[in-house]
């Protein structure tokens, strides 16, 4: 008769955290990554979706055990010219560019730049096999240190599965 009951409450036991609850000055540092089970539509095999939180600090390179993503903006600018910017992914081996995936960069802040859009689709990227390009192009409305942030939408696969991601980026560009 008791025996359920200590259960219960061993249960419950180990269940609870032992660990303070976070101060409010000091909020606990969220997780990394959130993993989701999804299914590609060109193979069927499983893939899963990881999305980096928005608590993680502003920057223009995220190297991974899988991957290598850039953004850069090599070259001079001046207010009124065109110019581009370039998102660089590298696989790392054994993982391929995903050459079915729809690369996207979604712009969150583009502070003295001209866009074409908020987002910036596959119809710009250069795909081979363990690299993509995605071009971003925009004209400086104004001289000084401008903000291009937003993120990046993109997969890299195995012969045995796709990881589909997204990572956010900003970098700073200096118009003169």
């Amino acid at each position: 008769m008791y025996a359920p009951l200590f259960l219960v409450g061993l249960g419950l036991a180990l269940a609870c955290s032992k660990e303070p609850a976070p101060r409010a000055e000091e909020p606990r540092a969220a997780e990394a990554a959130t993993v989701h089970a999804a299914t590609p539509a060109n193979d069927g095999e499983g893939a899963a979706v990881r999305t980096a939180t928005a608590s993680a600090p502003l920057t223009n390179r995220v190297a991974e055990s899988n991957f290598e993503l850039t953004l850069s903006a090599p070259g001079t600018y001046e207010v009124g010219k065109p110019g581009n910017a370039e998102i660089v992914l590298v696989a790392k081996d054994p993982f391929k560019v995903n050459d079915q995936y729809p690369y996207k960069f979604k712009v969150k802040e583009a502070r003295g730049l001209k866009l074409e859009g908020t987002t910036i689709g596959k119809d710009r990227v250069k795909l081979e096999p363990k690299r993509a390009t995605l071009t971003v192009p925009f004209v400086p409305e104004q001289s000084g240190k401008q903000t291009l942030s937003g993120q990046f939408s993109f997969s890299v696969c195995t012969e045995e599965k796709c990881l589909i991601e997204k990572r956010d980026l900003s970098l700073v560009i200096d118009v003169k």
